[in-house]
């Protein structure tokens, strides 16, 4: 099997490289083919990647593709991991919405329609390039805001798409470990749309999982801190992005606290990683690239999500590896870091290789299996997965105030990508007006104008 990774200067790139590596065991991989527009960033990160994946399994032979096209040529599956406009632009997209009264977040807010009318015209030109040499290929969305871009892949043809997450399951991970028993025999069912989506069962037999986990309030305070007590009386587990649906004003008001956004934030740090180990990288300094790579990741896990709770500061420290040099200790964090989105996808691979049949949370069009939506919409829930293809399982009916507020933010996605197929800044307007976060027409339309979707979608850029 070839895999190509469109957008492979990411950050998470060694992670991502590493559970390549791991993967190997259980799905075959002959080839990997890496390719971004910005190729520097691959190459100051690849020996790093390298490093740690020899610390994970085997890694099959990488190429930096100097073409998109001799990236995708043959490719039987690629991971869309690209970020049209680069850490500016969500940064600048998050500015505009904050300086407008908004929640700026760049998957759940109206960033995240700034940042789709940008991702979604390139990654469905990409599909198209692959599909002309292997009609099969299959498509692996990690391109934010996932749910959308795989929409969009779907209503173009390419029901094949699939988008990963690994919030979706991040609850059943948390109940297995607290349990002490393995993910794989958890039968568990997660509903919703990506970065919006509860777990409502986790069991195993006749043991609930989940029931025993909302009783253990230390649990909960470690899974979901802003919400125990409601949390507890749901009889089920949100999201953890559900927080800033849940606590729209607090989230608000503590962002725009901060002195900058998490957006705003990366910018720096994120070029100050590149080019401290593209520097060591290319003096054949790879120990200290792992090491400078190492701590930019713990400072980047240790602030997650604190700039929404008025948790700061949200910059980046050292974080538990301390002032370590030592590229053993580096890489042991690392390992302890891998999975996330790459294991999601490689999982996929291994189960639609025949591999490994199992069941994930996935983002697929739900096929008549939860009830509320249209078949053709696309959603995020639980499914089997095995070389037949991707089945999402059947649901009872959800909690009436689940579906009140998932299916007005996937009337918003649907408006959305409508408008970006058809280059309408009305309808992006419209879709604006649904998002419960808007929910007022002159403020989508001053939306519309400051993020400059109405010039660009006008464009079809």
């Amino acid at each position: 099997m070839k895999l190509a990774i469109v957008g492979a200067g990411s950050t998470r790139l060694p992670l991502m490289l590493a559970s390549v590596a791991a993967a190997v065991r259980t799905c075959r991989l002959d080839s990997v083919d890496l390719f971004d527009v910005q190729p520097d960033r691959i190459r100051a990160l690849l020996p790093v990647g390298q490093a740690l994946a020899a610390a994970c399994g085997d890694l099959p032979p990488c190429h930096v593709a100097p073409s998109a096209e001799q990236a995708l040529e043959g490719a039987d599956a690629v991971i869309y991991t690209i970020r049209p406009g680069f850490e500016a632009g969500r940064a600048r997209d998050e500015r505009t919405c904050l300086d407008l009264g908004v929640l700026g977040q760049e998957t759940t807010g109206p960033a995240g329609f700034a940042f789709a009318a940008r991702s979604i015209p390139a990654v469905l030109e990409y599909c198209r390039m692959a599909a002309r040499s292997n009609p099969a290929c299959l498509p692996v969305v990690f391109t934010n805001p996932a749910g959308m871009v795989t929409q969009a892949l779907a209503d173009a043809g390419f029901d094949r798409a699939v988008g990963v997450c690994d919030s979706a399951t991040v609850a059943v991970h948390a109940l297995a470990r607290r349990a002490g028993v393995a993910f794989d025999d958890i039968d568990f069912e997660v509903y919703g749309l990506n970065h919006l989506s509860w777990t409502r069962r986790a069991r195993i037999d006749r043991r609930d999982l989940l029931a025993e986990g909302l009783a253990d309030r230390a649990f909960l305070s470690g899974l979901v801190p802003w919400g125990i007590d409601r949390v507890a009386s749901m009889g089920r587990i949100p999201v953890e992005y559900l927080y800033y649906w849940y606590n729209a004003a607090e989230a608000l008001a503590a962002v725009r606290a901060e002195p900058c956004s998490r957006g705003e934030s990366l910018v720096g740090d994120n070029a100050r990683m590149l080019a401290d180990v593209g520097t060591l990288t290319q003096a054949g300094r790879t120990g200290a690239a792992v090491v400078r790579y190492a701590r930019y990741l713990a400072g980047r896990n240790g602030t997650y999500m604190q700039y929404a709770k008025g948790e700061g500061p949200h910059t980046q420290t050292e974080g538990p590896l301390g002032p370590t040099d030592d590229a053993d200790t580096a890489i042991a964090y690392l390992q302890s870091q891998v999975g996330g989105y790459a294991e999601v996808a490689m999982e996929l691979l291994a189960g639609r290789t025949g591999a490994r049949p199992r069941r994930m949370a996935l983002n697929v069009p739900s096929a008549g299996t939860l009830p509320g939506f249209d078949a053709f919409d696309v959603v995020e829930t639980d499914c089997d997965v095995d070389a037949s293809g991707v089945r999402p399982r059947p649901h009872a009916p959800l909690p009436p105030e689940d579906l009140a507020l998932a299916s007005r933010v996937k009337t918003y996605e649907r408006l959305a990508v409508q408008a970006i197929r058809e280059g309408s800044a009305r309808l992006a307007v419209d879709a604006l007006v649904a998002h419960p976060l808007v929910d007022n027409r002159p403020l989508a339309e001053a939306l519309v104008r400051a993020l400059g979707l109405g010039e660009g979608l006008a464009s079809g850029t």
